[in-house]
């Protein structure tokens, strides 16, 4: 490897609302059992958009330096790092995905054991640029409490890069919602990257229909290659009422016994309420934002309904995430979902074309610096 530099570049939120600046940042010294590494890939998520816009429920500490699911290449191991989560051996040059890092201190994560619920969690894509703990950067630090899994060298950059937020987050939110009956019906609201990862999975726990309500069309083929039976545009089927009809239709007429939000519209939990059948469960994963929504409580009582929702991920949802692609990328095109390639310094039309839906999943490419 090439000797590590003074500084690096990296996109910084200086104000909320306001473009992304290109700055100049020191590179710190490497921490005992820290790790630094040089991004090969970020994604970009609809939460960063609701981050730069300063609309997420949670604000973090100004300047910051986003980006919070990367792929990084190891350029130096702090003393005693020789392993990863899975106990495999890491050195420089392999490549390496993170969670969070959790204080393992705090009643959620000795009592509870819980770690996602970490009272003192210690997060990517939040933290101020003199600690260089965000993806949207050419190298990016991962703290000494930080577990990381190596990403298997079968996969590509493009077929791993949306494990780091989408996928680990449907792993965890599977997880917490329970398997999946034999030949129940599953509808996924929303087609952006948690919709289709949710898709996959459902299909592959043995859903008899999987049916992806969404937009724009181009999301909707995706969700089709990955193992959606049907699809709803948003586009097309402007109403709720209309969708419900459209689902009940394949329904027997009485509902999919689960339902996945996964597009972070409020409005969105209201409109599944009304389209789960009686006794069904209903996951929430795509709710990020602070925007409110009406609903009608007697619905969940008078249908019996279970609401589950999930936040985040644990590194054992990584390291599944990551072993799932790698059983199936014969057989979906996980590769798809990367749909632009930007240079770090493009980073604020990487953002507008997230949120505008032109793109399915954004990403910074450096391999090429």
């Amino acid at each position: 490897m090439s000797s590590i530099p003074k500084t690096c570049k990296a996109a910084v939120l200086e104000e909320y609302g306001k473009p992304l600046q290109i700055c100049e940042v020191a590179i710190p010294e490497v921490e005992p059992r820290g790790i630094l590494v040089k991004v090969e890939m970020a994604g970009i998520c609809g939460t960063d958009v609701h981050q730069r816009k300063g609309d997420l429920t949670i604000k973090s500490p100004l300047p910051n330096i986003q980006g919070h699911e990367t792929i990084g290449r190891i350029v130096k191991l702090g003393d005693g790092r020789v392993r990863d989560a899975a106990g495999e051996e890491v050195g420089v040059g392999d490549r390496i995905m993170w969670a969070h890092a959790d204080c393992g201190e705090c009643y959620w994560c000795q009592i509870a054991r819980d770690p996602v619920l970490c009272a003192r969690r210690s997060g990517y894509g939040w933290a101020p640029p003199t600690a260089l703990r965000g993806g949207f950067a050419e190298y990016e630090m991962v703290s000494p409490l930080t577990n990381v899994v190596k990403v298997p060298e079968e996969l590509t950059e493009e077929e791993a890069v949306g494990v780091g937020c989408a996928f680990r987050s449907v792993v965890a939110g599977y997880e917490r919602f329970g398997k999946l009956g034999l030949m129940e019906d599953v509808v996924i609201q929303g087609s952006g990257p948690i919709g289709l990862y949710s898709t996959v999975v459902a299909r592959e726990s043995g859903a008899r229909k999987v049916i992806v309500v969404g937009a724009p069309q181009n999301r909707l083929e995706l969700a089709k290659r990955w193992g959606a039976d049907h699809i709803i545009n948003i586009e097309e089927h402007k109403t709720a009422e209309e969708r419900k009809e459209l689902i009940l239709g394949l329904t027997q007429g009485r509902g999919p016994r689960n339902a996945v939000e996964a597009s972070g519209v409020p409005a969105a939990f209201g409109e599944g309420l009304e389209l789960i059948q009686k006794g069904g469960k209903y996951l929430i994963l795509g709710q990020s934002s602070a925007g409110l929504t009406t609903i009608m409580p007697s619905l969940i009582t008078s249908k019996a309904l279970t609401i589950v929702g999930s936040v985040s991920a644990h590194v054992v949802h990584f390291y599944t995430a990551l072993q799932f692609i790698k059983a199936n990328r014969a057989k979906y095109p996980f590769a798809e979902l990367v749909s632009g390639k930007y240079q770090l310094e493009q980073i604020n039309e990487a953002l507008a074309n997230m949120e505008s839906g032109k793109e399915i999943k954004p990403v910074i490419d450096n391999r090429a610096r």
